[in-house]
C-alpha cells in the first residue's frame, strides 16, 4: 500500500473520529499490508485512541461548563428581573411617599394657619377674661367685707341663741320626761291594739276554717244526699224487681197450685180406679188361691192313698238325685263364673277410673305473683294483657310478663261501679255491676258503658260470654240464664245445672261451660238436648280461688296468698285436657 492510500484512510478515520456519536470500529487489515505497516498502524491506533479519549474528556468538560454557565446565566437573568421589579417597586413607593409628604406638608400648613388663628382668638379671649376677672375680684372683695360684717353679726346672734338654747334644753328635758310617759302610754295602747288585732285575725282565721268546715260538711251532705238518692233509687228498683219477682212467683205458685189440684184430683180418680181394680184382682186372687188350695188337698189325699196301698208313683212325680261328677262340674263352673265376675268388676273399676282421669282437668302450678288489690273479684286474659276487676278500684289492665299496671279504666260518670264478675266479649268487657244490679259492657280503652242489661234475679253471680250470647247465674233461683242476642231484651232461656247451687265464677272455653262453686268444686258442662250434661266434677285444690280464666293450655286464677295471708296473688297453671 502506498502512503497516499494510508493518508486517505487516516483522513477518513479522522473524519469518523471527529463525529459526535461515532464509535470506531476495528477494521480488518488489508491482506497486502506488510508487517511494518501493521506496527505503524498499531502505533497510530494507540495514539488515536489516546487522542480520542482526551478529546472526549475535553468535550465532556466543555459540556459541563456550558451547562453551568447556562444555569448561572438563567439565575443572573432571574436576579436581574427581580432587581428590576424591586427597583420599580422602590420608585413607586418613593413616589407615593413624596406625594404623601407633600399632602402632609400642605395639611400641616393649613393646620398651622388654623392654629395661629385659634391662638389669636384665645389670646383675645384670655385678655377679656383677665379684665373680667379683675372686675369680679373687686366685686368679690367688696362682698367679702360685707360677709365679714355679717359674720360678726351672726356671732353675736349665736351667743344669744346659745344662751337661749341652754334655757330650751332645760325645758326640753322636762318635755322629754313628759314624752317618755306619753310614749309608754302609747306603747301600752299599741300593744293592746295589736293583741286585739291578733285576736281578731285569729277569729277571722277560725271563722274561715269554720266556714270551710261548713262548706265541706255541706259538700259531704250533698254527696251523702246524692248517694242516698242513688241508693234509694237502687233500693226502689230492687224493691220493684223483688215485687215483680214475687208477683211472678205468686202467679207461678197459683199456676202450680191449680196444676197440683188438677193433678191431685186426677191422681185421686186414678187411685179410686186402681183401688177398684185392686179389689177385683184381690177377689180373683182369693178365688184362685181357694181353688189351688182345694186342688192341693185333693192331690195330697191321692198321694196318701197311693202310699197306703203301696202303689209306685210315676217317674214324673219322682226326681233322680245328681251324681258326684255333676257336682264337681257345677263347682268348677261356679268358680269360673266367680273369677270371671271378679275380673269384670276389676276391669270395670279400672275403666271407670280411666274415664274419670280423662274427663277431669289436670293442671300444674307454673308461677304465682302477688298483687296490690284488696278485694279482687274477676280475671280475664286478652292479647293486651291480664284484666282484673276490683271492688274498690274498678278494672285494671296488667302486663302478662311483668304484671305492671298498664291501664286503669275509670268508673262511668254519674254512677258507682262495683264489679262482681268479669268476662271478655268482642271489643269490650262484660262486668257484673252489683251497685246497680246490671251487666255492663265497657270499652277496653275508655271504660265507657257500651251496652247494659238488668240481672235476671235479685242475687246475680258470674258472667260468661260464648261469642254470641251473655250467660248469667242467679243464686236465688239456682238457674243459669241465657240472654238473647240483644241483652237489653232480657233472658231468653233458663237451665238447671246438676250439682250447682251457688256460683263463684264461670266461663265458656272450648265449647264447655266451666263453673266453680262456693264448695271449691270445679265442674264442666256440655250443652246437650236443650240442656246441660255434667262432663266432669272435681275439687279444685287446697285453696279456693276467687276467680279463674282458661286461656288455651293455661289456667289463670286469683287466690289468697297462703292460708293465713291477707293479700291476693295471680297464679298461672299449665292445663292439660283429654276431653
Amino acid at each position: 500500500m502506498e502512503n497516499k492510500d494510508v493518508d486517505r484512510r487516516l483522513n477518513e478515520m479522522w473524519k469518523k473520529v471527529s463525529g459526535a456519536d461515532y464509535a470506531p470500529e476495528s477494521p480488518s487489515l488489508p491482506p497486502d499490508v506488510r508487517h511494518s505497516n501493521a506496527d505503524t498502524l498499531r502505533f497510530m491506533r494507540e495514539n488515536f485512541s489516546k487522542a480520542e479519549s482526551e478529546w472526549k474528556t475535553l468535550l465532556s468538560g466543555k459540556d459541563a461548563q456550558l451547562r453551568d454557565l447556562s444555569s448561572q446565566l438563567d439565575e443572573t437573568r432571574l436576579h436581574l428581573e427581580d432587581l428590576k421589579q424591586r427597583l420599580q417597586d422602590a420608585r413607586e413607593s418613593v413616589l407615593h411617599q413624596e406625594m404623601a409628604v407633600s399632602l402632609n406638608l400642605e395639611e400641616s400648613r393649613k393646620l398651622l394657619a388654623a392654629q395661629k388663628e385659634n391662638h389669636a382668638k384665645e389670646t383675645k379671649l384670655l385678655k377679656e377674661l383677665l379684665e373680667r376677672t379683675k372686675v369680679e375680684m373687686t366685686t368679690l372683695q367688696e362682698r367679702v367685707e360685707a360677709l365679714r360684717k355679717e359674720r360678726d353679726d351672726w356671732r353675736r346672734k349665736h351667743d344669744a341663741v346659745s344662751a337661749e338654747r341652754a334655757n330650751l334644753s332645760d325645758s326640753n328635758a322636762g318635755l322629754n320626761a313628759k314624752l317618755g310617759d306619753s310614749k309608754e302610754a302609747v306603747e301600752r295602747t299599741l300593744s293592746e291594739l295589736l293583741s286585739e288585732r291578733k285576736n281578731r285575725r285569729d277569729d277571722q282565721v277560725r271563722i274561715k276554717a269554720l266556714e270551710a268546715q261548713v262548706k265541706d260538711l255541706g259538700d259531704g251532705l250533698e254527696k251523702t244526699k246524692t248517694h242516698w238518692d242513688a241508693e234509694r233509687a237502687q233500693w226502689r228498683e230492687m224493691w220493684d224487681r223483688e215485687r215483680s219477682v214475687w208477683e211472678t212467683h205468686r202467679q207461678e205458685f197459683a199456676v202450680w197450685e191449680e196444676r197440683l189440684r188438677s193433678e191431685r184430683e186426677a191422681w185421686a180418680l186414678k187411685m179410686r180406679e186402681a183401688e177398684s181394680k185392686g179389689v177385683e184382682n184381690a177377689t180373683g186372687l182369693a178365688d184362685v188361691l181357694k181353688e189351688s188350695s182345694q186342688w192341693s188337698e185333693k192331690v195330697t189325699q191321692i198321694l196318701k192313698l197311693y202310699a197306703l196301698k203301696g202303689v209306685e208313683l210315676p217317674g214324673a212325680f219322682v226326681a233322680a238325685g245328681p251324681g258326684r261328677e255333676f257336682n264337681r262340674e257345677r263347682k268348677s263352673a261356679a268358680r269360673m263364673i266367680a273369677v270371671t265376675l271378679a275380673g269384670l268388676l276389676v276391669m270395670s273399676a279400672a275403666v271407670w277410673q280411666f274415664h274419670l282421669y280423662r274427663v277431669r282437668a289436670h293442671y300444674k302450678l307454673l308461677s304465682n305473683i302477688p298483687i296490690e288489690l284488696a278485694s279482687p273479684s274477676g280475671i280475664a286474659v286478652t292479647k293486651d294483657g291480664v284484666w282484673l276487676s276490683d271492688w274498690e278500684r274498678g278494672l285494671l289492665l296488667k302486663d302478662s310478663r311483668d304484671y305492671a299496671t298498664l291501664r286503669v279504666l275509670p268508673a262511668p260518670a254519674g254512677a258507682p261501679l262495683r264489679p262482681g264478675a268479669l268476662s271478655v266479649s268482642d271489643g269490650g268487657l262484660w262486668t257484673l255491676d252489683l251497685a246497680q244490679l246490671r251487666y255492663a259492657r265497657q270499652d277496653l280503652n275508655t271504660g265507657a258503658v257500651l251496652d247494659s242489661a238488668k240481672t235476671p234475679g235479685p242475687a246475680p253471680q258470674g258472667a260468661a260470654w260464648d261469642g254470641y250470647n251473655l250467660w248469667a247465674f242467679d243464686a236465688a233461683s239456682g238457674l243459669l240464664y241465657k240472654y238473647s242476642l240483644d241483652p237489653k231484651a232480657g233472658a231468653s232461656a233458663s237451665y238447671k245445672l246438676e250439682g250447682l247451687k251457688n256460683l263463684v265464677c264461670m266461663q265458656w272455653a272450648g265449647g264447655r261451660l266451666w263453673t266453680l262453686d262456693s264448695a271449691n268444686m270445679l265442674r264442666r258442662y256440655v250443652p246437650e238436648d236443650g240442656g246441660f250434661k255434667l262432663l266432669s266434677s272435681q275439687e279444685f285444690g287446697p285453696t279456693a280461688p276467687t276467680a279463674f280464666w282458661v286461656d288455651g293450655n293455661t289456667l289463670w286464677t286469683l287466690e289468697k296468698a297462703g292460708k293465713l295471708g291477707r293479700g291476693f296473688e295471680i297464679r298461672r297453671y299449665a292445663l292439660k285436657l283429654y276431653i
